[in-house]
């Protein structure tokens, strides 16, 4: 080989010590002193690198890859697959990555693929493997000369996903069958017919955390958006008939803060339509939340505001609901609830360091 040639081909490994002893002039690509500079600049690319990668080349689709790749590969096509052509190399899979290589080939630029099942045999079986890969074009003059594959086994990620699906819906499964199971209970300890306003209650508060816990499971439990804790919060009520209004920026709450949230939202609004804004014609409630820089931390600022219903004074005692909304609240954020009532309505609020909600702004 000339000086250029080996430069080219020097280190890389396994694999570049086979490409470099491998006899390229039984190929249609003949002896690398004769190849073209783009192919010779992607493969001491891909030898070099330690992500998996791999090279179509030419009309024969003549194959290339690293020591990355390789530790993809079982001994079904490695070493055997270095120098081979691609459709007769590949022929069990060929149905899926061959429209997408000829996609490629054909001028039209490169492709995406994430967390895509091409199955492949190795070690003596075939295997469900999921990918996401790249296939993009490696230029010859005024065409393109071949494919350049930049990929990565997702496999266990992918699996660890629907490992976590599959606990979902069992707990999602359980925690119904226990909220059925309470509610049961309930309604044959609440039989006396006094005790029907307390049963509707409790069973106003089951369905309202039933609701929330829905809306996390779909969000694996980790967050959700505030956006959809309060819209899944406020779906019993009359919300299509414009009386409650919703805005504010985009953020996420950790799971406990949905839960609270939507507990507190429920006792407001139950709150709202027996006695407040929602028990009269006119009357609507504004629920808005803000994040407001405050001395030393920015803050998220909740509001829930009433107008246009009777007036409101704080009934004597201190009830399940009210407490249910002012410890939850406090505890679950980590700040400080005021409720105040007047003429104009009841105004509930809520202020928390924003660094103990599920974390920054969604983008």
């Amino acid at each position: 080989m000339g000086g250029d040639v080996s430069d080219f081909l020097s280190g890389g490994g396994e694999m570049g010590a086979l490409t470099r002893a491998f006899d390229w002039t039984k190929t249609p690509l003949g002896p690398p002193e004769a190849w073209p500079q783009s192919l010779r600049v992607t493969v001491r690319l891909v030898l070099t690198s330690r992500h998996p990668m791999f090279i179509w080349w030419g009309p024969e689709l003549t194959q290339f890859y690293n020591d990355a790749y390789r530790e993809t590969m079982g001994p079904e096509r490695h070493p055997s697959a270095l120098g081979a052509r691609g459709q007769e190399c590949w022929a069990e899979i060929w149905d899926i990555i061959g429209p997408q290589i000829e996609y490629v080939m054909a001028g039209n630029g490169a492709t995406w693929h994430e967390d895509q099942l091409v199955p492949v045999t190795r070690h003596g079986h075939r295997e469900d493997v999921w990918w996401t890969y790249s296939f993009g074009p490696i230029d010859l003059e005024d065409k393109v000369g071949g494919v350049l594959v930049v990929c990565r086994d997702v496999t266990s990620e992918h699996m660890a996903r629907e490992a976590l699906k599959l606990i979902n819906e069992e707990l999602k499964h359980r925690v119904k069958n226990t909220l059925a199971v309470l509610g049961a209970v309930a309604s044959q300890t609440f039989r006396d017919g006094s005790s029907k306003a307390d049963l509707e209650k409790y069973q106003g508060r089951l369905a309202a955390f039933a609701r929330a816990h829905d809306l996390l499971t779909a969000a694996n439990w980790a967050a959700a958006p505030l956006q959809d804790v309060i819209s899944t919060a406020l779906s019993p009520y009359r919300t299509s008939e414009g009386r409650i209004t919703v805005s504010g920026p985009p953020l996420i709450v950790k799971s406990r803060q949905a839960l609270a949230l939507s507990l507190a939202i429920h006792e407001l609004a139950t709150n709202a339509l027996k006695y407040g804004a929602l028990s009269v014609m006119g009357g609507r409630v504004s629920i808005t939340w803000t994040t407001e820089d405050h001395a030393s931390e920015p803050q998220f600022i909740f509001v829930w505001q009433e107008f246009g219903g009777p007036p409101v004074s704080e009934r004597p005692g201190v009830g399940f609901g009210s407490r249910l909304i002012s410890r939850a609240l406090k505890d679950d954020f980590r700040g400080t609830v005021e409720v105040s009532y007047g003429s104009a309505g009841l105004i509930c609020s809520l202020t928390a360091p924003l660094e103990n909600l599920g974390n920054s702004p969604i983008e």
